[in-house]
């Protein structure tokens, strides 16, 4: 739910808990979604409709969570990034969306260092929808995690019971079969150079 003012001229809607709230009347004081607001010609409010500020609500909530789960969680450039011993993720905040997203960072080997969070690109993790909240991706990663440092290494021996283990289940084997696909590759390679140092030995 979003709130704005019938006697601005600014067309601006803000959260319940912006601090701009407080100084429009009651009596003044207009209740719609967001969705509704936009499709009237209100724009977000640039103070309460930010990374930052939504940071600051779950702010205690992030800490305590961060704490008991062995994560790192900073906000950095208008981004939440989070480090753990086994990946690094960021959040991102699509104001137009109204929504979070979550990324993945490539190779990562052991928790990283936040200077370096952006060295390497990051991918859209496909098995988490958009969301309203970061607290909700923070337990996304936590469970990821546990999953990733518990899995087998041989992907036939993950479990497939739930929709998201077989989701798992399914990105492991395609993983797999990538990774056997350039062993395959490197070995014709070899084979390729050898023969072609027989030919030349010949000759």
């Amino acid at each position: 739910m979003r709130i704005m003012s019938r006697n601005s001229s600014d067309m601006v809607y803000h959260r319940p808990e912006c601090r701009y709230v407080g100084k429009i009347q009651k009596r003044n004081r207009i209740k719609m979604e967001w969705e509704d607001a936009e499709w009237k010609g209100y724009r977000p409010c640039k103070c309460c409709d930010g990374i930052e500020f939504l940071y600051k609500l779950e702010k205690g909530r992030i800490e305590r969570y961060a704490g008991q789960s062995n994560m790192d969680v900073d906000l950095k450039d208008k981004k939440v990034y989070v480090r753990t011993d086994v990946g690094c993720w960021k959040i991102v905040y699509k104001i137009r969306e109204q929504r979070f997203i979550l990324l993945h960072r490539n190779y990562v080997n052991g928790r990283i260092c936040l200077e370096d969070v952006e060295k390497v690109p990051f991918h859209r993790q496909g098995d988490m929808p958009e969301a309203g909240s970061i607290m909700k991706y923070l337990k996304y990663i936590k469970e990821h995690d546990e999953f990733k440092q518990n899995a087998p290494k041989d992907y036939r021996k993950l479990p497939q019971n739930t929709e998201r283990q077989k989701l798992y289940y399914r990105t492991a084997k395609k993983r797999e079969e990538k990774r056997s696909a350039k062993r395959l590759d490197s070995l014709f390679l070899m084979i390729e150079r050898q023969e072609g140092i027989k030919q030349l030995s010949c000759c």
